[in-house]
């Protein structure tokens, strides 16, 4: 399990909520992570696919920032944490 009380050096969990949805008739959670000194961002977002089944969307700000979607949240939270572990070591 991700913790954020782990995050990479430089890293900040700016929001993390999950919100009603009256209209959809459902709970959704956002995340966004932001990097102190730059101005990279990650965002998890839940999303509904083609074949009506949510899952959460995993990018980061900038070009070819789409990593693709989990099932579940924690595995949503691992593939940004390999993003932000990269993105610190490759200072």
């Amino acid at each position: 399990m991700t913790s954020e009380r782990n995050l990479p050096e430089g890293w900040v969990l700016e929001t993390e909520r999950t919100i009603h949805d009256e209209f959809m008739g459902r709970e959704y959670t956002t995340v966004l992570y932001r990097q102190d000194h730059t101005r990279n961002a990650v965002y998890i977002t839940e999303v509904i696919d083609g074949e009506n089944v949510w899952e959460y969307d995993v990018h980061h700000s900038g070009q070819g920032g789409d990593f693709g979607t989990a099932a579940d949240l924690e595995t949503a939270k691992e593939m940004a944490f390999r993003f932000m572990n990269e993105s610190v070591t490759s200072v």
